[in-house]
């Protein structure tokens, strides 16, 4: 027992020494040339650094919860201030982006509260009604083309047929001097429709503009509703022009309902005039 001791104490002073001739060691490189202690500089300062780093990354995991939290409630007063923006957004866009008036057509902007896009005979519900001066057989439309009619109207909002709607077909214009001639839905795709009837000896090119033609008490004049695509003969006596629309119905929310001024007046002659 008393060997092991004086072992093991011996093996404690040798260490002990050791350590001392390598600090004495390094004391005198340091001393002794300029570029061994550049080194040694160099050497002690990435030590500092590692040790610094280590000790950050150590502060930053224990403050973890505390950043998650702080981000939390930033995260929720960000959703605060984008929903209010989104407020203020919509509320602009139903008071000030559209004229009330247009020619004869006074002009009522709308947001839709319900859609239908998945079935045959689509709709909407808008959120304005006869308190808001809507009226039925008014049209629907968006800066990017027609959308439909307004079939039914409560107080406070309205329900209308959309042109992905068998039932619903417009008056449509190839260009500014084209043929005229009903457009309805391919009933395909949201943004797809097609128009019939067109003669043979009408030249249509692929890529035209297609308009609202304004022979209808419905919809004014000259709205862009989209491109023609694809064109086929129907019965070697007709033509049929594929239209890609401008607007998408899948990316719809904000609308303007039109109504002609002048409806009852043109009702009135066209019935002097089958009498």
């Amino acid at each position: 027992m008393a060997a092991e001791r004086k072992k093991i104490g011996s093996d404690i002073l040798s260490a002990a020494v050791f350590v001392a001739l390598e600090i004495a060691a390094i004391v005198m490189l340091s001393h002794s040339s300029s570029m061994q202690n550049i080194w040694i500089n160099r050497a002690s300062h990435r030590v500092h650094a590692a040790i610094w780093s280590a000790g950050e990354n150590i502060r930053n995991y224990f403050t973890l919860d505390k950043q998650n939290k702080v981000l939390a409630a930033e995260n929720v007063n960000l959703s605060t201030i984008v929903r209010e923006i989104g407020q203020r957004d919509l509320s602009y866009r139903e008071n000030h982006l559209y004229d009330s008036k247009v020619g004869n057509f006074k002009m009522t902007p709308a947001t839709i509260v319900k859609a239908s896009r998945n079935s045959q005979h689509n709709y909407i519900i808008l959120n304005k009604g006869s308190e808001d001066g809507v009226k039925p057989q008014t049209g629907i439309v968006t800066t990017h083309g027609v959308i439909g009619v307004v079939n039914a109207v409560g107080r406070h909002y309205s329900y209308g047929i959309t042109l992905m709607n068998p039932r619903m077909s417009v008056s449509a214009r190839i260009g500014f001097t084209g043929m005229v001639a009903p457009l309805e839905w391919d009933g395909l795709s949201t943004d797809g429709a097609v128009m019939r009837g067109l003669p043979l000896h009408q030249q249509i090119s692929q890529g035209d503009t297609v308009w609202t033609s304004g022979f209808s008490s419905v919809f004014p004049a000259d709205i862009p509703i989209g491109t023609t695509g694809g064109i086929r003969q129907v019965d070697g006596s007709t033509n049929e022009v594929e239209v890609k629309l401008f607007q998408d119905f899948s990316a719809l929310r904000y609308v303007i309902i039109t109504e002609n001024l002048d409806r009852e007046e043109i009702a009135e002659v066209e019935k002097e005039a089958v009498r």
